[in-house]
């Protein structure tokens, strides 16, 4: 089993395929990020018709969570603002951290998505790694990153869902590991995050 935790839109070729891309992939757990009120809409009317599916809610709309909302993200001066005020895991984009946002986040948990570095002064945030940022990463940094904090992204439709194992590949030989144990270990990081397994 593999969980895409950034699955940047749903479209109707994802539905249509939804049965075949969790048989043939593995990618059985899916996690979208919605940004304003039509893309929240629609990510919670998916949710609660397809159970591979769930979502992140902008943090100033923690309110209209439900049951199938995940995580919060963080994209806004608003959210940041919002910080003291949950226990759920953030979401934030690699794009929008800087060196405010970074010391507003250190004791947060979470997940950088489209990671094109360590980022290890996020030392409780996981890196997620996928065909569009794994080239960012030499072999040297991608060696020294612990397996503990990496999970995987396709960022679909920008990218497929097999890339997510092109992406594996490259952690495995830069690390020597096996692929099996890289996915098997993002798989549980990303369970445990989400509340869906007990660490």
């Amino acid at each position: 089993m593999t969980i895409d935790v950034n699955l940047s839109r749903t479209d109707e070729v994802f539905f249509d395929n939804l049965d075949d891309i969790i048989e043939d992939t593995m990618v059985q757990m899916f996690i979208l990020h919605p940004k304003n009120a039509s893309e929240i809409a629609e990510a919670q009317q998916n949710a609660s018709e397809y159970e591979s599916l769930f979502y992140s809610l902008p943090l100033h709309l923690r309110g209209e969570a439900d049951e199938n909302c995940v995580a919060f993200s963080i994209s806004s001066d608003e959210d940041v603002a919002s910080l003291p005020d949950t226990t759920k895991p953030l979401i934030v984009d690699q794009s929008f951290l800087n060196d405010s946002i970074v010391t507003a986040l250190k004791d947060a948990r979470g997940i950088i998505l489209n990671a094109t570095s360590a980022n290890n002064a996020l030392e409780n945030f996981y890196v997620s790694l996928g065909a569009g940022t794994i080239g960012s990463f030499d072999t040297e940094t991608l060696s020294a990153l612990s397996m503990d904090r990496i999970v995987l992204q396709s960022s679909y439709p920008d990218h497929g869902f097999d890339e997510i194992f092109s992406t594996v590949k490259v952690i495995s030989d830069a690390m020597f590991r096996p692929e099996q144990s890289i996915i098997a270990r993002a798989t549980k990081s990303s369970l445990e995050l989400f509340g869906f397994r007990k660490s």
